[in-house]
């Protein structure tokens, strides 16, 4: 059966869960959000991206850069709430998953323009160093060591709502540019044995590092110019509806590619009919905590 059969097989289904999750709205706001991120996140995943995840952090590059590059147009100050939920990041992350269930409040994850810069570069250099530590671990046996200097999305610093100038940019462009240059030229120089490495302690083979870094980089340079426009919350899981059904009705049309895969924000290779399925999944875990 083709993608695009199957695909459309389960648009009842998909409506129908979408009937159910707005008509708990006035029970439980919460289930709102978290679903708003589930549609979201599997919008994104039907991305189609180059198979190789070489390539895939090439393209992803050039597409962030658009995004970088006109973020001084955006209120520096103002922090701009993002559809991810941390509940949703456990989940995805898991290499068990729990039921996503929906809990009185949820941590969310916000942007101004320097806080992007700040992710993109520090996400591009933890993975940089993550990929040598990896090498080292499998030809020598070297335990990494985390790198801790980071600070994730769910955390603003003060200098996160500083005012951002051309030349500011500018210089946070040229960084950003050296980090992605340098993970593309050791990622392009890794045997298809050492993306594949399996970690003697169950983590991610590096394959799957890259096509996550490549994913992230577009989804935090991206934070602002493709924001939700309300904060209203059934206006904003209406909207991740429309991005989702826009995404699923674009790979009914393209069918069985396999140039392409589609890789979910952390890097596990999905195929379309696998997106909608998570998508039922997680919103009937959703409804039934209600």
């Amino acid at each position: 059966m083709t993608t695009s059969v199957q695909l459309e097989e389960r648009s009842p289904a998909l409506a129908a869960s979408k009937d159910r999750i707005v008509k708990t709205a006035a029970r439980g706001e919460i289930v709102l959000t978290h679903a708003t991120a589930v549609r979201i996140v599997a919008a994104w995943t039907l991305a189609p991206a180059p198979q190789d995840p070489v390539a895939h952090l090439e393209v992803a590059h050039a597409d962030a850069r658009q995004h970088l590059g006109r973020l001084t147009l955006h209120d520096p100050a103002r922090e701009v709430t993002s559809v991810m939920t941390n509940e949703l990041f456990v989940r995805l992350t898991a290499a068990r998953p729990a039921p996503l269930t929906a809990p009185r409040g949820a941590r969310r994850y916000t942007y101004t323009p320097r806080k992007i810069l700040r992710r993109v570069l520090d996400h591009a250099l933890d993975h940089l160093n993550q990929i040598d530590q990896w090498l080292a671990w499998r030809g020598d046996g070297v335990v990494p060591t985390p790198t801790d200097g980071w600070v994730s999305s769910t955390v603003t610093l003060p200098d996160d709502s500083l005012p951002l100038t051309q030349r500011d940019l500018d210089a946070w462009l040229w960084r950003i540019d050296q980090a992605a240059r340098l993970l593309l030229q050791r990622a392009a120089g890794l045997t298809l044995e050492e993306l594949d490495w399996l970690p003697p302690d169950g983590g991610w083979p590096l394959r799957r590092v890259l096509h996550h870094v490549a994913r992230s980089e577009r989804l935090y340079s991206a934070a602002l110019d493709e924001a939700l426009p309300s904060e209203d919350p059934q206006e904003r899981y209406a909207e991740a509806c429309r991005r989702f059904e826009r995404a699923v009705r674009a790979a009914w049309e393209r069918g069985d590619d396999a140039s392409v895969v589609y890789p979910g924000l952390y890097g596990v290779l999905r195929t379309p009919e696998d997106v909608v399925d998570d998508v039922l999944t997680m919103e009937g875990e959703l409804l039934a905590g209600v």
